[in-house]
């Protein structure tokens, strides 16, 4: 069996070059097609994979035979069928790891609800109440059973996957709201200024606004309402309303800077209005937003609610009601604020824009 002498020949990997061949295999050493005759290669490392065949040089003869070929290579797409792919890869800094916001926020979403519409806040910005709805004990409890002595049990601490999580801290009581200067709310605690739409309008009772042991709601620190429509649905005290209200992100819902405020703005809207709006409606989104509130950074989504389908089967004096979510970056290390404007049509819906226009920080 005879095989192909050293020498250099043209590249079987492609390139426009000549390529060592030492007698048995390819190997790493290259030279340029101009002067062929070039000087054998001291000791050049081989390459690891099986070399192609070469073109027949002119100093090979038919004595001789060709170096081996190497196998070919087949690309991902044909070997594993053409849908089947890898992800290109990434170059450059590594990209900041998603926001887990929509998957927690979206699961804080449903206790809201949960807690809002099944078990009952206080009191519905919508549904003014002259008492908030209070879980009371029974009148009587139950005797307990008799006690036996017994040993004391031993203490066990549940492995770490089983304990309960903390408990977030109970939320500050708010005994009442900011009144009105120079046609302006100021709330020092949500740093948010407003003005004051004056008569119907009036200052709200922080009783019928906030339930302070539910972390899930927002504990407004100022705001004002007006009735649209008393006794809406046939009962005394639930009576339907317009509300301007200004408070903090609920500490449970987590915030980490100015790129959250799009997704918690969202989740805002998705979680609290079943609670707020819980006629059957329509909702049409007017802007969903970035803006800027005095100098700082926030998100709006501003809507329509549409009621007329139920509007004209329970004759409501209200058909449609404009509202805004606006949640404002109030700096590194600072809750931000969250402010609510909702206006029936019968209460001019169209002070919502004067409303928003006015909003500051302070």
């Amino acid at each position: 069996m005879t095989t192909t002498p050293a020498g250099w020949y043209p590249d079987p990997y492609g390139s426009p070059q000549l390529r060592w061949w030492d007698g048995s295999q390819w190997t790493d050493a290259t030279h340029p097609l101009e002067g062929r005759n070039a000087p054998e290669p001291a000791g050049p490392a081989t390459l690891a994979t099986t070399p192609a065949t070469p073109a027949a040089p002119a100093a090979a003869t038919a004595q001789f035979a060709a170096p081996p070929a190497p196998p070919q290579w087949t690309p991902p797409s044909q070997a594993w069928g053409a849908t089947s792919q890898l992800p290109m890869p990434q170059f450059g800094a590594p990209p900041k790891p998603p926001s887990p916001l929509p998957w927690v926020l979206g699961g804080v979403g449903i206790v809201l609800v949960i807690a809002l519409v099944v078990a009952g806040a206080f009191v519905f910005l919508n549904q003014g109440s002259s008492e908030p709805a209070i879980a009371r004990p029974p009148a009587t409890e139950p005797a307990p059973p008799p006690q036996t002595e017994q040993a004391p049990p031993q203490e066990q601490v549940p492995p770490p996957d089983q304990q309960q999580p903390q408990q977030q801290p109970p939320q500050p009581s708010i005994t009442s709201f900011p009144q009105p200067e120079d046609g302006r709310i100021h709330d020092s605690v949500s740093g948010l200024s407003y003005k004051f739409l004056g008569r119907p309008w009036k200052v709200s009772d922080p009783k019928t606004m906030n339930a302070p042991n539910d972390p899930t709601y927002p504990l407004f620190t100022s705001g004002y309402g007006a009735v649209s429509q008393p006794g809406y649905n046939g009962r005394e005290g639930a009576d339907w309303m317009g509300t301007v209200a200004a408070a903090q992100l609920p500490q449970m819902l987590p915030y980490r800077g100015v790129e959250d405020l799009e997704v918690v703005t969202t989740t805002l809207l998705s979680a609290y209005e079943p609670a707020f709006y819980s006629i059957p409606h329509e909702r049409e989104i007017i802007r969903n937003e970035a803006i800027k509130v005095g100098d700082r950074d926030a998100w709006i989504i501003e809507y329509k609610m549409d009621f007329s389908a139920e509007s004209k089967a329970n004759d409501y004096k209200f058909k449609t009601e404009s509202g805004a979510f606006v949640l404002v970056d109030m700096g590194e290390g600072e809750r931000p604020s969250f402010f609510y404007v909702s206006i029936p049509d019968n209460l001019k819906s169209e002070q919502v824009g004067d409303v928003l226009d006015s909003l500051q920080t302070h």
